[in-house]
């Protein structure tokens, strides 16, 4: 039998005898007090605690099962793995590991220069990379995952129909075995997947309709008709544009901007320079509203024109021209970026429902009073977010910033069955660098990935007291 079973047993053995005659030598029980003698028999740590320690050791004996369970599984193992980073050999046994000290923590630090992997010996080559690109997954995936967790919050968090629906469907995914998820979003990323069919009938149906006679014509006044209705209705709300028709207004205009590439005519150029003079002057516009600055209507008025302008300027058949369309290996084709894409794409839509439910638990904590007194004082949705409900959301969301980077720091699942790291090293992770090192070789060395996996909980731990650190000033302030 296992040692474990066997401290089991004698723990459960040490309860039920010890509890007995200690029960029995104060009280009484006769037949009908055998529910009564199991009960107190049950609640035996919690009476033996009070009457040594009297009253205040009660929260110590309820919590004394979990912390010794919570030590057994968590911080027993952590210890051992410890040990076995500063071991080394190729048993698994504990007692047949020669102790050789920091010899793998200084394989794997063995760079000529600790930026560039590639000048590490093997051991630092694999963990670098994969630690580099996790630290990049992190970097890009937690503010992503926190932003669409809040806003969807706040969205559900409003009084509409089928709210309960709503809720229930944002949370499903997180339900599912990550099997299951990377399996589902592999049939529709393959080459020849769902996303891939779609993208080739849409491409020839939009070809077609461009080549039909008229059809610049009635694209061109199509969006010429919904810049006209998000300009008039940003304008006419109040004394002040809506900051809602107003962002509408402005993905209108950066598409327009961005089809008709007047910097085209200038430099000559395939590459589509205008997207970023669009965003500064979109992203101007939106400061000017956000902020109720006077030049917020001129502006609207002025790229209103600019719009029109330019959309005299767009030939929507070369623009709607998908003739050339080719399947993508999403997850295959290096140097695109798409492999890292759909992986923090995948990875937000399977885990956003659960940190959704957390910050919805702090949203309906605020006060509704506070809304309404904000609501007499005339206070923009704006003012209102960043005065009273971030503020007092914010040790929710300070909780959900450190679940995320833990969870994020441990990516594995949808890497290894999306990816599988590749292609090439692109999203190699440092828990599948671990894994591989340990279990997917065919000579596993224990104490080099237990130095990687102790490496990797310093780097979660640093980064989690930052973060704690820098929230809790906020907090302050």
């Amino acid at each position: 039998m296992a040692p474990a079973a066997l401290l089991l047993y004698a723990i459960c053995l040490l309860w039920i005898v010890g509890g007995s005659v200690w029960l029995l030598a104060r009280r009484r029980y006769g037949v009908r007090n055998v529910g009564e003698f199991a009960m107190d028999l049950l609640g035996f740590p919690v009476e033996i605690a009070q009457s040594l320690w009297g009253r205040s050791g009660v929260p110590y004996a309820f919590l004394l099962p979990n912390m010794m369970i919570f030590g057994f599984f968590t911080f027993a193992p952590m210890l051992l793995n410890f040990w076995v980073s500063l071991t080394g050999g190729d048993s698994i046994a504990l007692l047949s590991r020669p102790f050789i000290g920091i010899a793998n923590y200084r394989d794997i630090f063995n760079c000529s220069d600790m930026l560039v992997p590639k000048t590490c010996s093997n051991a630092g080559f694999t963990f670098w990379t994969g630690m580099f690109n996790t630290l990049f997954f992190v970097l890009i995936q937690v503010p992503v995952m926190c932003a669409v967790a809040l806003i969807t919050a706040l969205v559900v968090n409003k009084s509409l129909s089928g709210r309960g629906f709503w809720r229930a469907m944002f949370f499903y995914p997180v339900m599912l075995s990550p099997v299951v998820i990377a399996n589902i979003w592999k049939w529709i990323l393959n080459r020849k997947g769902i996303l891939n069919a779609g993208l080739d009938n849409s491409a020839e149906t939009v070809t077609a309709l461009a080549g039909m006679a008229g059809f610049d014509i009635f694209a061109t006044i199509l969006f010429a008709v919904l810049l006209l209705i998000c300009s008039e209705r940003a304008l006419r709300a109040g004394a002040e544009p809506s900051m809602l028709w107003a962002a509408l207004f402005s993905l209108l205009f950066v598409a327009v901007v961005v089809w008709a590439d007047p910097l085209q005519l200038i430099w000559q150029t395939d590459t589509r320079l205008s997207l970023y003079p669009a965003l500064i002057l979109a992203g101007g516009l939106l400061w000017l509203v956000s902020t109720g600055r006077r030049l917020a209507r001129a502006a609207i008025v002025g790229l209103g024109v600019v719009a029109v302008l330019l959309l005299l300027t767009i030939q929507f058949d070369a623009v709607f021209d998908f003739s050339d369309f080719r399947p993508v290996n999403w997850l295959v084709t290096p140097r695109t970026g798409w492999p890292f894409f759909w992986l923090i794409f995948v990875f937000t839509w399977s885990h956003m429902g659960f940190y959704m439910l957390i910050l919805l638990a702090g949203l309906q904590a605020i006060p509704s009073d506070l809304y309404e007194a904000a609501k007499m004082d005339a206070a923009r949705p704006l003012r209102v977010f960043f005065r009273i409900t971030l503020p007092l959301v914010m040790p929710t969301f300070t909780v959900v910033l450190v679940l995320c980077l833990i969870r994020s720091f441990q990516v594995f699942d949808e890497v290894w069955l999306l990816t599988g790291g590749g292609p090439g090293r692109e999203t190699f992770m440092v828990v599948q660098n671990i894994f591989e090192v340990a279990f997917a070789s065919d000579n596993p060395d224990y104490g080099e990935a237990a130095a990687g996996s102790v490496l990797m909980a310093v780097v979660i731990a640093v980064f989690t007291f930052f973060q704690l650190f820098v929230t809790r000033r906020q907090s302050e302030f």
